[in-house]
């Protein structure tokens, strides 16, 4: 049989790039299809030949048309795929009724009955690790008899529903070939010479914890089983041969076994050998502190990254026996938030907003209580969504928390507005919950894109730490202030933080998570900044900001550096004059090594200038926040008879 694949990855339009290069596609290659084909080529009873998968969006007539030719096809369903999988298959079915239709993945839930009776051009859906399941399926197609096919369910000719238990997880992961030693991907990879490709690297599988809103742990059970040493080994060799580029490692916790800083090692060497790869990126370990820390101080040595995740999603008590997650060790996360700093090894803290039992005030405590321990450089804010697998997506849980979601469209952060896909993806983003009603999700979404725009994109970041250090001021009474902004003496703020509020209630109505400015689409915080400079009202914010937090000299100076030092169009490098040695105080406070503020005439020449600003704002946002701000130098000392001051 001839026999096709389809996984629709999402292409990085500004990917990451080399110092000097002009920004590039970046494609992710399609690993667990390949998977399948690898599995199916050694396990399967009969021989068959696999068409070049499917790995990107593209118009439904190509992908049907690329597909023509096939007996069977597979479907990899995921949130940011699935309805353009499905319209494919629907097309294809059309076209070739006698196409036989498989679909797997997270997006096909277990519970499979009505998705099979709403898409009834799928003739089989396979559930849990799909390598067993997808060739047992290649060797029941001939007679098309599914009953012998594990982990599956189907509708019989007479519309009955059917469905077989999972088989047991693999637990001799050596019996699974490996797509990038056995050339799975060798014919992708010619066929598309001008991209620059992401290796999906698999060490292990199997994830301990069970958090409510993921199904990774649901999807795996407890147990981690491992992959071969030999063959991870000659996979390190590959992705240090230059196939690809980057190295997005996928285990649910990598640094959980002794191994994996070996491993971590062995890249390393293999990287100032060879040069390749350009970056690896891991989930890290959620209670191994020390092997956690010593690996990503490895990466962050030799390989770029994103940073080290620091996954907290709340830091309520409640809500966290809520979503499973109280056998994690927040301590834990403290702890290396502490060394990384220490290090200066940049970092970002993961947040959800609209976690069951969680209040408006519990999750903005939270943010403020994160900052306070230390995370200055990005939390990075996502909304609670449903999978359809998870613990979460259960109907009893949903009405036992008082969850309500609406489907919002998916759409690529920084994505071209001229970009439109012809079937577009939805997630189910929760919007209100008991705990959280409808307008409080809306201020806490607003408080939300204000610690953005305020703090980590630097745009008052300066006074802000002041304000904290030396008053005691919580971040969250901070941001407060400038969200409830009286209109009358406020009127910038007060417009950009009912913007915002307006923003938010779009989203509850199925608004899609980022605006659109000149041609691309931006997170709302980057979308503040953007109609500020553009609208020549940026100095009014800074004038109004410094009213707002108390107008005295030593906050003025603050608000005044950080609008100095704040990269935007127009930004020049130019002196200074200060009475305050501002600058040494706050770089102190961000790496957790105090300076004390002195007083005294001091001049820093600073330096705002920036080329091509959107490109920068795209480029640094999610990476390093820190290039918000351009560089400062000390041109001349504060006085002799300088000494420490009060704020």
């Amino acid at each position: 049989m001839k026999i096709g694949l389809v996984q629709i990855n999402m292409t990085l339009n500004w990917g990451e790039r080399r110092e000097g290069e002009a920004p590039v596609s970046v494609s992710l290659l399609p690993y667990s299809v390949a998977m399948l084909q690898a599995y199916a080529g050694r396990h399967a009873a009969e021989r068959h030949d696999f068409l070049a998968p499917i790995h990107r969006r593209l118009p439904v007539a190509d992908a049907v048309e690329w597909l023509s030719d096939a007996d069977l096809v597979g479907f990899s369903a995921y949130v940011w795929n699935a309805r353009l999988s499905l319209a494919i298959a629907r097309e294809l079915k059309r076209a070739r009724p006698e196409t036989i239709i498989v679909f797997g993945g997270p997006q096909v839930p277990d519970r499979s009955e009505a998705f099979l009776r709403e898409h009834p051009y799928v003739d089989l859906a396979c559930h849990g690790e799909g390598e067993r399941v997808f060739t047992a399926a290649l060797d029941a197609a001939p007679a098309r008899e599914w009953r012998t096919v594990p982990g599956s369910s189907f509708l019989d000719a007479g519309g009955a529903f059917h469905q077989s238990p999972k088989p047991p997880r693999i637990a001799e992961l050596d019996e699974i070939p490996s797509p990038y030693l056995s050339g799975t991907f060798d014919a992708l990879q010619r066929r598309f010479p001008e991209e620059r490709w992401v290796m999906t690297w698999e060490t292990n599988r199997g994830c301990p914890f069970s958090c409510s809103f993921c199904d990774w742990g649901s999807a795996t059970a407890a147990k981690v089983h491992r992959f071969p040493d030999e063959r991870l080994h000659a996979e390190i060799d590959y992705m240090c041969s230059g196939a690809v580029d980057f190295v997005f490692c996928c285990d649910a916790n990598y640094g959980i076994l002794r191994r994996d800083l070996e491993l971590t090692e062995r890249i390393v060497a293999g990287k100032t050998r060879t040069g390749h790869p350009y970056s690896l990126s891991v989930q890290s370990a959620k209670n191994a502190t020390e092997r956690t820390y010593a690996i990503q101080k490895l990466i962050d040595g030799s390989l770029s990254s994103y940073g080290a995740t620091i996954s907290l999603q709340s830091v309520n008590d409640a809500t966290l026996a809520n979503i499973r997650r109280s056998n994690i060790s927040s301590e834990s996360y403290r702890e290396l938030q502490r060394r990384y700093t220490r290090d200066g090894i940049y970092t970002y803290t993961d947040i959800i907003l609209g976690l069951p039992g969680e209040s408006y005030a519990d999750f903005a405590d939270g943010v403020a209580q994160v900052v306070a321990e230390g995370q200055h450089n990005h939390i990075q804010f996502h909304n609670c969504s449903l999978l359809p697998n998870a613990e979460m997506g259960d109907p009893e849980y949903i009405a036992r928390f008082g969850l309500r979601t609406v489907d919002q469209p998916i759409v690529g952060i920084h994505s071209p507005v001229a970009e439109v896909d012809e079937v577009d993806e939805r997630l189910a983003t929760v919007i209100a919950t008991d705990a959280m009603p409808a307008a409080d999700w809306v201020r806490a979404k607003t408080f939300v894109w204000l610690v953005d725009f305020l703090y980590f994109d630097r745009a008052l970041q300066i006074p802000l730490v002041l304000l904290q250090a030396e008053r005691g001021t919580s971040l969250r009474t901070l941001v407060e202030t400038f969200a409830d902004a009286d209109p009358e003496r406020f009127p910038t703020i007060a417009s950009m933080s009912a913007a915002l509020r307006a923003h938010a209630r779009a989203i509850q109505d199925g608004a899609p998570e980022y605006l659109e400015s000149h041609g691309f689409r931006w997170p709302a915080d980057q979308h503040a900044l953007i109609e500020l400079v553009t609208s020549g009202r940026l100095e009014a914010f800074y004038a109004e900001a410094a009213e707002l937090l108390g107008g005295d000299g030593i906050v003025d100076e603050a608000v005044r550096l950080n609008a100095a030092l704040l990269r935007v169009p127009g930004g020049t490098r130019k002196p200074l004059v200060l009475s305050h040695d501002l600058w040494p105080y706050y770089r102190g406070f961000l790496v957790g090594a105090p300076e004390p503020l002195r007083a005294g005439l001091v001049t820093y020449a600073v330096d705002a200038r920036v080329g091509d600003w959107l490109p920068h704002l795209i480029s640094s946002h999610g990476r390093d926040k820190r290039e918000y701000l351009g560089p400062v130098r000390l041109v001349r000392t504060p006085s002799a008879a300088a000494g420490m001051v009060p704020v």
